[in-house]
């Protein structure tokens, strides 16, 4: 087994930094990035605007599903603003970003199916980065308890599963792929995404300890539900024309 000891909060003056905020930070910056490459160079100007609307989408969507199954934080209503605690969401931070992103696309009438299959890998790539936060923060989200031998130890609790860097791993090793097949087998490179996460998801919340229990049952139907909208994208998505010129500005 290992002993594990989540790193401390870092105090500069009146900020306060912890691993969970810092590397979901990281995780829109890695997507960012990546989706800038993978458009063409007169769509980059949407993306700088679209960076800050999808990270402010992700957090608040990540923070409201949280409360949504923690309604007792409403309260105390400044604790739901405390998000430098912890309790963020994944698929609430999913659909928060994704209603910024198709909020944005329709608003200036860019083509949706080009910006949605460049933004598809690296999405899931800058979660996977997030979640290495999660992981650090070690705070309500447990793995199963296991007699592993990298079973991490964190005070007196029994060892368990490190669930959320399964997690990270996969969610990365999955955007790697879905990018590299999209461009082999020339279908949407988001579907593939989508499919990656859902598979992921599913899988490894075998190994996640959800307390009540039966939240388990509603996260795996849930990426069920991604793996098949990815599933349907993948067969009968539009492959999409990166000849489209951009919108000139008046």
């Amino acid at each position: 087994m290992i002993h594990f000891t989540p790193p401390p909060e870092v105090h500069l003056g009146p900020v306060t930094l912890n691993c969970h905020g810092t590397f979901f930070l990281l995780g829109a910056v890695t997507a960012w990035v990546w989706t800038r490459a993978r458009v063409p160079r007169e769509y980059h100007v949407h993306l700088d605007n679209l960076a800050s609307w999808l990270t402010l989408g992700g957090i608040i969507g990540a923070r409201a599903f949280y409360v949504l199954l923690n309604p007792s934080m409403l309260l105390d209503p400044l604790s739901v603003l405390a998000i430098w605690e912890g309790g963020l969401v994944s698929y609430g931070g999913f659909f928060g970003a994704l209603a910024a992103w198709w909020l944005y696309l329709r608003w200036n009438k860019l083509p949706r199916e080009l910006f949605n299959d460049a933004v598809g890998p690296p999405a899931l790539a800058g979660w996977g980065v997030g979640r290495i936060g999660c992981f650090l923060n070690w705070w309500n989200e447990y793995g199963t308890v296991t007699t592993v031998p990298w079973g991490l130890v964190v005070g007196s609790d029994p060892p368990r599963h490190p669930v959320m860097l399964y997690l990270a791993i996969g969610h990365i090793l999955a955007a790697l792929a879905a990018a590299r097949l999209g461009r082999r087998w020339g279908v949407r490179a988001d579907g593939l995404a989508l499919m990656g996460y859902g598979l992921t998801r599913f899988i490894l919340d075998f190994w996640r300890d959800y307390d009540p229990a039966s939240l388990r049952l509603g996260s795996q139907a849930l990426a069920g539900v991604f793996l098949v909208a990815g599933l349907f994208l993948v067969l009968k998505g539009r492959i999409p024309d990166r000849s489209v010129p951009a919108p000139t500005s008046e």
